[in-house]
């Protein structure tokens, strides 16, 4: 299972190069383009409190990024584990709309939230990571 965490990113159209030639730990060590952000933002639908939660970050620090070409990296970081998880999401549940259903439904294996919310932190993103390690190889999740 190789997930197609640079398509979710937006590929091409948004780092200016082939899909191959992207080398994501580089990436986010310079801060990945801000069409990144926006192009996992709009994937996901993510309201503007989800971003604040999940990217750890204020709305006056989201309204600056419309001035600048990069997201440092810590925010590179943090947008990268979700397209990391939605591009695994996808691959398992076979298409976009299938994936942002589950990550928003609340699940009894993370106490009642959504895998979604549970993404905030890193513990959280490995809980939701090894839920779709366990459905896509037929584990009880």
């Amino acid at each position: 299972m190789i997930p197609n965490i640079i398509g979710v990113l937006g590929g091409p159209q948004v780092f200016g190069v082939p899909a191959a030639r992207i080398d994501l730990l580089e990436e986010v060590e310079r801060g990945l383009p801000r069409q990144a952000y926006e192009a996992i933002s709009d994937a996901l639908e993510l309201t503007p409190l989800e971003e604040d939660r999940l990217l750890q970050v204020s709305t006056r620090t989201r309204a600056r990024w419309k001035k600048q070409a990069r997201l440092d990296p810590a925010t590179s970081d943090r947008v990268v584990r979700l397209a990391r998880i939605l591009a695994m999401a996808v691959l398992v549940l076979e298409s976009r709309a299938n994936a942002v259903a589950w990550l928003r439904e609340p699940s009894d294996a993370l106490g009642g939230r959504s895998p979604l919310a549970a993404m905030a932190s890193d513990p959280g993103t490995e809980k939701v990571s090894n839920m779709l390690y366990q459905m896509e190889y037929g584990i009880y999740a």
